[in-house]
């Protein structure tokens, strides 16, 4: 589907989710802690997307992949522990 093909609506959260996720990014790098707002709304942004068959925005699959390998490692080191603070997937 081209851009211009694309209903408004969707061009905008696309618009606003991809400066969302640069936003989370550039806050991450600068060793600052992210607000879990904005994290919140990159993800929302990427259901809506997912859920309308658009493609995420590259900087958005960063933010999710990022987050994804977050949970993982949350994940294996609560494992050691003995304790799972995540249901397995």
């Amino acid at each position: 589907m081209s851009d211009d093909a694309q209903p408004l609506g969707i061009r905008d959260i696309m618009s606003l989710a991809t400066k969302l996720a640069e936003r989370v990014i550039h806050t991450h790098n600068a060793g600052q802690p992210f607000s879990m707002n904005e994290l919140e709304a990159v993800v929302k942004a990427a259901e809506f997307l997912q859920k309308h068959d658009m493609p995420w925005p590259g900087v958005v699959t960063e933010v999710i992949d990022g987050l994804v390998a977050e949970m993982d490692g949350v994940r294996a080191d609560s494992s050691d522990m003995g304790v799972r603070m995540l249901p397995p997937r």
